[in-house]
């Protein structure tokens, strides 16, 4: 990040420098779809985000590091674009939102927030203290001030939730969920939410997340102890994104409320607006740009002869589908064909719906499924279906071809000896259209003509 002659290595120290290069990579930790230029070390001048475009293409980010009118403070400079994705239209790759301009503003901030007085200011000890959790004060700060919960600091609730990761409960481990909810405040009371309540054991049991939570005031106070299904009744579209067993805290979500939860995996997720915001996963938080994400596989999977509503609806289940896997941890693959006519040149004979060489009961479950497609295909259903060995492939209208079919692709493309069997069959059917691998661990990779598209 800094050139070899940079004066800032003798203002910084080790420590500073480490930490210098920790928080700055959070911009693309935090927001995977971004890139960032190179970081270019100038004049001092303040720190600063802001747009440089009038159509939100970019933002010029600048650091700060030293205190104004001293020999040896400077300036670093970067640009963060949307990341180049080969095929998808330049305004889906261009255009950035606010929330991913928050973020960045938060991450420069405190970039120079802690570099204002150069590292010998702090200690070692604090600088590295200051690192370890520099995402996740980005994300908390970032969520209080998008929900105006100025009196919660949510970096509390993150912090208590992780400490409830590593308990159990009747050697289970613990879920959890709240909603905090800025629009309420509560007086006369003097426990304060996490931390005084969660120091009973009864009370870090009693919330699972996905049926039950604690509503709580903007002002840390509990409210009430709620049933998710009755809270908030009315249903979420299409437009939300979220694992299906978080709907009713995301419903709940709705309002100008956050919801949080804590899976059994030890997975953080937050929502608002019923839609899946951040995730804290495999030690990363994620912000996730679902708008972004459904734009991008809409024009790779585009197809002469295919309306784009129905197209979209087509990509828009499959990515819902493709969440509910990944947070499920059940690994799947999804294959979406340019030309159902090259149907026999991936599928394995015998594995795709209507194959004379089918067995009895495989004819009499193609029946069944044969009538569905994919935008129409409950989630539940989409899920078992994907959990089988093998992968679900469709045309692009949404309709089933093959479910638990093992991929032979005529076309294999180019893999390592090192990647699975999965992996293989995803990059060998990308040659025919778009793949969606999602593996046991969560992660969900895009394929495209033999290439990894995007992964998420």
């Amino acid at each position: 990040m800094l050139r070899k002659n940079s004066r800032l290595k003798d203002t910084l120290g080790p420590a500073g420098i480490q930490f210098l290069e920790t928080a700055s990579g959070a911009i693309e930790r935090i927001l995977p779809h971004v890139q960032v230029s190179a970081w270019k070390e100038k004049k001092w001048s303040s720190p600063e985000s802001v747009w440089s475009s009038r159509e939100r293409t970019a933002i010029r980010i600048t650091l700060a590091i030293g205190n104004e009118g001293s020999s040896s403070s400077r300036s670093l400079e970067t640009t963060v674009n949307r990341r180049s994705v080969p095929g998808a239209g330049k305004a889906v790759r261009m255009t950035l939102d606010d929330r991913e301009y928050d973020i960045c503003k938060l991450i420069a901030e405190r970039i120079s927030e802690v570099l204002t007085r150069g590292a010998s200011g702090n200690s070692d000890a604090s600088i590295r203290a200051i690192q370890d959790a520099f995402d996740e004060y980005v994300v908390a700060k970032h969520v209080e001030t998008y929900h105006g919960l100025a009196h919660m600091p949510v970096s509390a609730v993150f912090d208590a939730l992780h400490k409830l990761s590593e308990q159990s409960y009747e050697n289970k481990a613990l879920t959890f969920g709240c909603v905090l909810d800025p629009q309420k405040k509560v007086r006369d009371q003097t426990a304060q939410f996490p931390q005084d309540f969660l120091r009973s054991k009864k009370y870090r049991a009693l919330s699972d997340g996905f049926r039950t939570a604690y509503h709580i005031a903007a002002n840390g106070r509990i409210l009430d102890f709620i049933d998710l299904e009755r809270f908030e009744k009315k249903k979420l579209t299409e437009k939300h994104h979220y694992p299906d067993w978080t709907e009713m805290i995301a419903q709940a979500s709705r309002n100008n409320r956050c919801g949080i939860a804590l899976s059994r995996q030890g997975e953080i997720l937050v929502f608002d607006e019923g839609t899946l915001r951040f995730t804290y996963r495999y030690g990363r938080w994620q912000y996730w740009n679902h708008a972004h994400l459904l734009h991008l596989l809409r024009a790779r999977a585009r197809a002469q002869r295919i309306k784009k509503t129905i197209l979209g609806r087509v990509v828009g289940a499959i990515y819902r589908a493709a969440l509910d896997v990944s947070f499920r941890r059940s690994g799947g693959l999804f294959v979406i064909l340019h030309n159902h006519n090259r149907l026999r040149k991936v599928v394995r004979i015998g594995d795709a719906i209507g194959d004379p060489k089918r067995n009895l009961t495989d004819k009499e479950f193609d029946m069944v499924i044969s009538d569905h497609h994919m935008r129409s295909l409950s989630r539940v259903v989409a899920v078992e279906l994907a959990s089988l060995d093998g992968a679900i492939v469709l045309d692009n209208s949404g309709r089933i071809r093959a479910y638990g079919a093992v991929l032979n692709p005529k076309r294999a493309g180019r893999h390592r000896g090192t990647e699975g069997s999965r992996t293989k069959a995803a990059i060998g059917a990308s040659k025919y259209g778009l793949a969606l691998k999602i593996s046991s661990d969560g992660d969900i990779t895009v394929y495209h003509e033999g290439k990894e598209f995007i992964k998420i």
